[in-house]
């Protein structure tokens, strides 16, 4: 599932995100960053190496089947 937000929403969203990583409903997350300058950047965050690693290399699938 993907989800296309304004800056308002985004920023609220994660807020959320960053709550649930707090209170333990969210086990990982990843990221793709692009940046003004044309960069693009991919964090991963949380879960385990093996979740993590595949993240990276396929953030479509789901991260449950790893």
């Amino acid at each position: 599932m993907n989800h296309l937000l304004g800056k308002d929403a985004a920023v609220a969203m994660l807020r959320e995100l960053l709550h649930e990583a707090e209170f333990g409903s969210l086990n990982c997350m990843a990221l793709r960053i692009f940046r003004a300058d044309g960069v693009a950047e991919d964090f991963v965050v949380g879960g385990t190496a093996q979740q993590q690693a595949g993240a990276l290399l396929d953030p479509q699938r789901g991260l449950g089947q790893r």
